[in-house]
């Protein structure tokens, strides 16, 4: 516990210091000069308070033995609030929801408070030092007894000196994990992006390390992987779940609005709202600093209970809003939510509405848009003018209104196509439809820094729209041969015929890190044949055979996943070995139709995980059906659970005889 504390401590102190110094760089930059001036100095005056007090308190924990007392989480709690008001203050600046002049008056009152909360936790070291030197210590013993009892696997990584400092920084990204219900699967894009959204991380990548660390030391269990063997979906362990959530009302981190936890009176920052079943809420009196608020009703409430926390006009400092599992918002709630200037990561569920409001241009410090799980929705150009967005998701098509926007040759050149072109941030689109009308063919080739997108090309589909998106496909490959270290994801669903346009993107030798067809294809496409490199290659109901996608592969290298989905293969054999299939590591068959198999061993040297889900499952005459005993890195093979008893049996025999003994599984076809 008494690790902990000093990473709360230091956590806080952390966020508040490196927010000053983004304030007085920014500032120094204004044209307002005296008044600048000013204010940075009245923030450097903060910025100073509080590295004075991250030392002293660092020394009393150190002095005190490591016990922590009630009065230092005070004092924890002081900091952690100043911080968020800092932070508070610079991002409604930023937004332009306040002037400079009430910036610079914001500033001086934290001056004011940063010099009381020192002068507060001061006083409160004079009395803890008492304590150490044994005029309190039964009260501090008594403190450091109730203290939660740490999991082990927390406890682990802080044997390690070189996690200690880790921890520190990023303990507050663990609290997090409390903001959903127990037994909830965490999707890991997701997490990343709401850490961004509240500056708990300050790079993406520095996120997806902290997810590998917690997951690698058992603090975080995978609950599934894709494809390519990272995890998607995640949740803590029971033990980790308790301790955090105990730490976190404690420190109220998050109030959790379940039924059961007493609400503070203190100013809530982050609302979990999950009560069961027709419990009415009892929400927190002050949401007015709330910076992320997720609902998750429960199986057969009543929404109607939750209509309170649907008054999002007392939010004023919302960051993060997840309302995914709540469906039946009305156009006043969108209406309402678009007014939240502060906003950067926006999940909801659209239910029946079909468009999404032009007023959703008021959020320019919107980074994330998830609209995923509803019907198609009709978009505006204003989504797309966002000049922080960077993730898009969900299923969309233009606005016939704004099809203006749209190039065309010898036209005026649009705002939109200006924008798009020089200043978009767009990395991730997943995904748009493309139909009859223009628009997101026509577009997408403007988008310079997308990365990841994902398309549904319909029945319907006119010529001009595949003959533009083929061309916009053939660019977005392209550019990958300039940042070849970035990672890049296509993924195409067809309907129909509409896989014919794929015979028109121009063969170009650049790699993907994903790529994903599901639909209807005449023959193995040739741009994917040309690329120099596929790491992760997933097909789904194209109906083409293993023959087929075997020799379509031949000049491509670098494939370590693949996945079929598929019940034309007619035959699986992988028998010699072959420059493009040797680097495999991961392969993930579904065929509902007879399909016959041969693996040696010699051919897949890499192969972690084999998945072969298929009820009629035979083996080609003279070769074995899976060799699995020379595969030196096998983890684990799995196979329909409806295949022959005999199958079953040998294949756990050999699996035993493994020096791996790799996990053999029985499963049913997935969802």
């Amino acid at each position: 516990m008494e690790a902990f504390a000093v990473a709360l401590f230091g956590a806080a102190a952390s966020a508040a210091v490196s927010k000053l110094s983004k304030v007085i760089g920014e500032l120094s930059k204004r044209r307002e000069r005296k008044a600048s001036v000013a204010v940075k100095n009245d923030a450097n005056y903060i910025k100073n308070d509080l590295e004075f007090i991250q030392v002293i308190m660092q020394q009393c924990f150190d002095s005190s033995g490591g016990h922590v007392s009630p009065l230092q989480l005070v004092c924890i709690a002081l900091l952690r609030r100043l911080a968020y008001d800092i932070q508070d203050c610079m991002d409604s600046f930023n937004a332009d929801k306040t002037t400079f002049t009430e910036f610079a008056n914001e500033i001086a009152g934290l001056k004011a408070r940063s010099i009381d909360t020192k002068d507060q936790i001061l006083s409160y070291m004079k009395v803890i030092t008492l304590a150490v030197n044994g005029t309190s210590q039964g009260a501090a013993g008594t403190a450091h007894q109730a203290a939660p009892s740490v999991p082990r696997e927390l406890q682990d990584l802080l044997s390690d000196q070189s996690r200690q400092a880790w921890l520190v920084r990023n303990l507050d990204c663990l609290l997090y994990l409390c903001l959903f219900p127990p037994e909830h699967d965490v999707r890991t894009k997701p997490l990343i992006r709401r850490w961004l959204a509240e500056e708990l991380v300050e790079v993406e990548q520095g996120a997806v390390n902290n997810l590998k660390i917690l997951i690698t030391a058992s603090i975080i269990c995978s609950t599934r992987r894709g494809n390519n063997g990272d995890v998607k979906i995640c949740r803590p362990t029971d033990e980790t779940l308790q301790w955090i959530s105990e730490m976190s009302v404690s420190q109220n981190f998050i109030v959790l609005c379940d039924g059961r936890a007493q609400l503070p009176a203190d100013e809530a920052r982050r609302l979990s709202v999950h009560p069961p079943a027709n419990v009415k809420l009892n929400l927190p009196q002050n949401l007015s600093r709330l910076r992320t608020l997720a609902v998750f009703p429960a199986a057969g409430a009543n929404l109607s209970n939750y209509e309170a926390v649907f008054d999002f006009a007392k939010y004023e400092m919302l960051r993060v809003l997840d309302l995914k599992e709540c469906g039946h918002l009305s156009d006043g709630h969108i209406q309402a939510i678009c007014d939240l200037v502060l906003m950067k990561y926006l999940s909801i569920n659209l239910g029946s509405i079909g468009f999404i409001t032009r007023d959703i241009g008021m959020l320019k410090q919107l980074e994330t848009l998830d609209l995923s799980g509803s019907q198609t929705v009709t978009v505006f150009k204003e989504v797309l003018l966002l000049p922080k967005l960077k993730h898009l998701l969900g299923k969309f098509q233009l606005s016939r209104i704004d099809i203006t926007s749209v190039p065309v040759v010898g036209w005026f050149e649009s705002n939109l196509e200006r924008f798009l072109r020089d200043k978009s941030v767009l990395e991730t689109l997943a995904g748009f439809v493309t139909g009859e009308t223009l628009g997101f063919p026509q577009l997408m080739s403007l988008m310079r820094r997308l990365r990841e997108v994902k398309i549904w090309c319909g029945s319907n589909a006119s010529k001009r729209n595949l003959k533009d998106l083929s061309n916009a496909i053939t660019e977005f490959i392209h550019r990958t041969t300039r940042e070849p270290h970035v990672h890049w994801s296509l993924s195409i669903h067809f309907e129909g015929s509409s896989g014919e346009f794929t015979k028109k993107i121009v063969s170009v030798a650049g790699k993907l890190d994903s790529l994903k067809l599901h639909g209807n294809l005449s023959q193995f496409p040739l741009f994917v044949a040309g690329l120099s490199d596929i790491k992760e290659l997933c097909l789904s109901s194209t109906g083409l055979s293993w023959d087929v996608i075997r020799d379509g592969l031949t000049d491509v290298r670098g494939l370590k996943y693949l996945k079929l989905i598929e019940d034309n293969l007619g035959s699986l054999d992988i028998l010699s070995e072959a420059e493009h299939l040797k680097s495999i590591e991961r392969i993930f068959v579904v065929c509902k139709q007879t399909l016959e198999v041969a693996i040696r061993a010699v051919a897949l040297p890499a192969l972690v995980s084999l998945h072969i889900l298929c009820e009629d499952l035979h083996g080609i005459p003279d070769e074995p059906l899976i060799e699995i005993i020379p595969m030196a890195k096998l983890q684990e093979v799995a196979l329909h659970q409806q295949v022959e008893g005999a199958t079953k049996d040998e294949m756990l025999r050999i699996a035993t005889g493994h020096p791996n003994k790799p996990d053999v599984l029985f499963l049913e076809y997935p969802q």
